[in-house]
């Protein structure tokens, strides 16, 4: 129908005005059950979970809600606010025991000296890269895809992967080594 296709009405009001933070809701045109809302860049003040937790009553059981802060990894990841004492308390209630699923993520972190990044783009599991050096390319790096995991995995796995990996054999800095005394590390 033609309803179905019509855009939906976008809105974006600030949270507060000087930290970035907004609420953006999306009114489908089809009707309410298609509507979306996401906080953006919510902080550990604890004004943020009040509204997380009356936007989650309005939007419902039915509807999405996205809760966007890459910081926000897990509880640990909360930090401390002075004026909120039970603020770990709370956020841990309001946000991390009420299932929300990480939907996308990207992390970058270094394992046996190589640089590698993990992607997780919801529905799709965990996808596991690791940066190898282009030789016909001066300062030019390829991902190389090493695997898939259901979890977020860890650097044990990733390390695994790459000593599995014949391009990976020798570490960075020895294929460094090889090619400026000439040899071909491929």
């Amino acid at each position: 129908s033609q309803q179905s296709r019509t855009a939906p009405k976008v809105t974006t009001e600030d949270i507060w005005d000087f930290d970035g933070s907004a609420i953006s809701t999306a009114k489908a045109a089809g009707g309410s059950h298609g509507d979306v809302k996401a906080v953006v860049f919510p902080n550990i003040d604890m004004k943020y979970l009040k509204d997380i937790e009356s936007i989650v009553q309005d939007v419902g059981p039915d509807r999405l809600l996205l809760l966007i802060n890459p910081f926000w990894k897990n509880i640990e990841s909360w930090g401390f606010n002075i004026l909120a004492p039970n603020g770990k308390k709370r956020a841990q209630e309001v946000i991390f025991d009420n299932g929300y699923d990480v939907t996308y993520a990207v992390l970058r972190f270094s394992v046996r000296g190589e640089d590698c990044v993990v992607v997780k783009a919801y529905p799709y599991d965990w996808q596991m890269y690791a940066y190898r050096e282009d030789p016909s390319w001066f300062n030019q790096e390829t991902p190389v895809w090493l695997g898939a995991s259901e979890e977020e995995p860890k650097s044990a796995q990733i390390s695994e992967l790459l000593n599995s990996r014949p391009e990976f054999k020798m570490s960075k800095n020895m294929r460094q080594m090889q090619r400026m005394m000439g040899n071909d590390d491929q």
